[in-house]
């Protein structure tokens, strides 16, 4: 029995029907984020060609996000038809064990894991970053980026609130404060444009608001400089959300954070969320195996999915659910991202033990 020639068979098959599957999805995903996007057609130059290629750009991020589901349910398409082909049991009957078929599975769960590392880390931060770009600058003339309620940061004894993000660390919409050591408010500056080069804080036309116990002093100097030290990369990462950056752009704001002693658990836990991504892809590819040889094996390849996708909705929702609650009730980061996988690894490898 020539083994590599089975591992190929069985890696090409998973891949193919995986393959499919990513395909009807990224169609269905692509019409969400058009439709999305199709009522901000004319504003400003974002027409119907920038809002395809906007979808284009967006689409790894959506994908990365329901990869491992995906990969589960081609998985099982593959594995149950070639089960149904009594492929599988002619390959037992020729002696391979289940330890050597899970490798040969576990060949094709390694791919798609390459792929998920892939997207996490270069084509959907990339992607997202773009699009975003694209459309701002269509809507708004320039690109901008902000959050809700407003950007707070603490650094250098200063807190810092930045309505808005512009590229090369420029800041649309600027209120500093510093307090004394017993937590009174000794400095107020506010300004409408700011930019930082690393070393410094650079402030254009502001609105400076001395106080002190008994009286309070206003300037407005032509401009203004606090030693204030943030590199405008992170002031880029500052304003992008904790799932759409790279596990370097999270491992970045997470020193800038530690070193302002500012709270960085939901970036460490999106970092561990990123590492454990790819082997939960290849955890849920080998774990699709065992049902080839039990009730799905005769069973319909709509039925085939429609158990897959119940299967994989439920431990998405469970990893969602351990990852959210984890910093609540005080779980390390690394905890709440991996339990999950590692509760599903240990059952796979008992479920194929015992049938064995």
């Amino acid at each position: 029995m020539n083994l590599l020639i089975i591992d190929r068979y069985i890696t090409r098959t998973i891949l193919a029907a995986t393959g499919m599957v990513i395909a009807v999805i990224a169609a269905l995903l692509s019409l969400m984020l058009f439709i999305s996007e199709v009522d901000n057609i004319g504003q400003g130059s974002f027409g119907l060609v920038k809002i395809l290629i906007y979808c284009v750009l967006m689409l790894p991020d959506r994908i990365y996000f329901v990869l491992p589901v995906l990969s589960l349910l081609g998985a099982l398409l593959a594995l149950g038809a070639l089960a149904a082909g009594s492929e599988l049991v002619v390959i037992r009957s020729a002696g391979m064990s289940m330890k050597r078929l899970a490798v040969s599975v576990g060949i094709a769960g390694f791919v798609l894991a390459v792929l998920t590392v892939v997207l996490g880390e270069l084509a959907a931060p990339i992607g997202v970053q773009n699009a975003t770009m694209l459309r701002d600058k269509a809507r708004h003339g320039e690109a901008r980026q902000s959050v809700d309620n407003g950007l707070w940061l603490r650094n250098s004894g200063y807190v810092l609130r930045i309505d808005s993000v512009l590229p090369g660390g420029r800041i649309d919409g600027l209120d500093v404060y510093r307090l004394n050591d017993d937590g009174q408010l000794q400095l107020a500056v506010a300004a409408k444009r700011a930019h930082v080069d690393g070393e410094k804080l650079v402030i254009d036309h502001p609105r400076i608001t001395h106080l002190s116990l008994t009286q309070s002093k206003t300037d407005t100097p032509a401009t203004m400089s606090l030693p204030i030290a943030i590199k405008p990369s992170v002031l880029e990462l500052a304003v992008t959300q904790p799932d759409e950056l790279s596990s370097y752009g999270l491992w970045q704001y997470i020193n800038y954070l530690d070193a302002n002693d500012i709270d960085a658990d939901d970036y460490k836990l999106a970092l561990w969320r990123n590492i454990v991504t790819p082997f939960t892809v290849w955890v849920l590819v080998i774990f699709a195996l065992p049902f080839a040889f039990g009730s799905l094996r005769s069973a319909s390849a709509g039925q085939r999915l429609f158990v897959g996708g119940l299967i994989g909705l439920l431990f998405f929702l469970v990893n969602e659910i351990v990852a959210s609650t984890g910093p609540v009730y005080g779980i390390p980061p690394w905890i709440a991202a991996s339990l999950p996988t590692v509760l599903l690894a240990g059952g796979t490898g008992y479920w194929m033990h015992r049938l064995n």
